[in-house]
């Protein structure tokens, strides 16, 4: 009780202090819930959570992370083409972050590495362990490929907000990873778990995902709860490794744009300084070359859910999508699937070729209800769904379906550019 105490009043200290410098300003931070936990999945001495990100070149890098308990003080990641698969594996040392969560009763301390292969060639399936040489500790050989240097036909999987039932989404996961065994990532649009600052719940995502995330990179944004009630998402940083390509006007991999294979994808941070990423949003879309653009950000420019309206987002950013003719923009945050018709100056647009779709999506069991809007052409609540893109070339086609867990397609569209 002492302690809890000593939390209460060591948070409202804090809280005066940000009050102090931020003054004049609005700012969205909150006390967090100082609630003693446990982990049901404890670290160890052996290496889990692989998970695959970009923080470089999908062509020629790869991003591998994992944990281990903190007694564990090296990390090494050995890796060898697939087709070379008898040769000696080359090696990469890992860099070790502590990661503290103080209100963990067990398993307040673990260790977190990264490691960033570099020099790969495009196109080509690897095989990698990670673990440490000191204590003879490796994960299973998983594999991954990486991204080709030409337009060539690929496939990825988006997802919305995981967040709440996570063994449920753990299935979804599955579901998807059986469908599209190929996929050369995993986009979630935020929300990744409930309270992003408790590491309990970021534990039991990366178990949810084992089988997949290690064999297929994740691709994030931040959503609301990802910042765990606080001014910064100091876990996702901590955890996940990406992209530090975003605008200076915000905090490194906040925000991140990449290329794959003829195809842009730009990655926003919408839960602050959307004015201040507006032009560096200009300049991505602004490059030449892409056939597809996509985004993805939390807040939806249409929302479903209606008490929902993220008006300054949608007067900032939906012109620019416009003018660069961006094909899809994915969304989470309001718990129940819609996706707009084509949409262009507010407006439904003739064709897929004039407009943009807008989907939200949801993944975990948190539902919302949501109001009929004459945006909207697919709507439906109380579904969790994944979504799988499938974009090929001669003829440039993108074909995109929405799955729920048993298998059953509850929306779909193509589009097709000719010439």
């Amino acid at each position: 009780m002492k302690r809890r105490l000593l939390y209460t009043f060591a948070a409202l200290a804090v809280a005066a202090v940000l009050v102090s410098q931020f003054k004049g300003k609005v700012v969205a931070w909150y006390v967090d819930n100082h609630t003693v936990r446990t982990t049901a999945l404890p670290s160890s001495g052996q290496p889990d959570q692989v998970c695959l990100t970009w923080s470089g070149d999908p062509r020629a890098t790869q991003t591998i992370e994992w944990r281990t308990a903190p007694a564990v003080p090296d990390g090494w990641v050995q890796y060898r083409e697939k087709a070379d698969a008898n040769n000696t594996p080359a090696e990469a040392e890992a860099t070790l972050t502590s990661v503290n969560d103080r209100l963990l009763q067990n398993d307040q301390l673990i260790h977190r590495f990264t490691s960033v292969l570099h020099g790969l060639k495009p196109a080509t399936a690897y095989q990698y362990r990670a673990g440490s040489k000191q204590q003879d500790h490796w994960s299973d050989w998983a594999e991954f490929t990486t991204a080709p240097d030409k337009p060539v036909g690929f496939s990825f999987v988006y997802m919305g907000d995981p967040q709440i039932g996570l063994d449920s989404w753990g299935k979804l996961m599955q579901a998807a990873e059986q469908r599209c065994p190929t996929a050369a990532f995993y986009a979630i649009a935020g929300d990744q778990v409930d309270n992003g600052n408790r590491r309990d719940q970021w534990d039991d995502f990366f178990d949810a995902a084992r089988g997949v995330l290690d064999r297929h990179p994740l691709v994030p944004c931040l959503g609301n709860h990802d910042y765990g009630k606080r001014l910064a998402p100091e876990m996702y940083l901590q955890l996940l490794t990406l992209p530090e390509n975003g605008p200076k006007t915000l905090p490194a991999e906040h925000a991140y744009s990449f290329r794959f294979a003829g195809a842009l994808f730009v990655v926003l941070d919408s839960n602050q300084a959307l004015k201040e990423q507006t032009p560096w949003l200009e300049e991505q879309l602004a490059q030449p070359g892409p056939t597809w653009k996509f985004v993805m950000y939390h807040h939806p420019a249409y929302s479903s859910k209606g008490t929902r309206d993220n008006e300054e987002l949608r007067q900032l950013w939906t012109p620019l999508f416009d003018k660069y003719h961006v094909d899809v923009a994915l969304q989470g945050h309001d718990h129940a699937y819609l996706r707009t018709y084509p949409m262009k100056e507010g407006k439904r647009a003739q064709s897929a070729k004039d407009g943009v779709y807008y989907i939200v999506s949801v993944s975990g069991t948190k539902y919302y209800e949501q109001t009929q809007h004459d945006y909207a052409e697919i709507a439906f609540t109380k579904t969790s769904t994944y979504q799988i893109f499938d974009v090929t070339t001669d003829p440039n086609r993108l074909t995109y379906r929405a799955y729920d867990v048993q298998g059953n397609v509850k929306d779909e569209f193509t589009i097709d550019k000719q010439g």
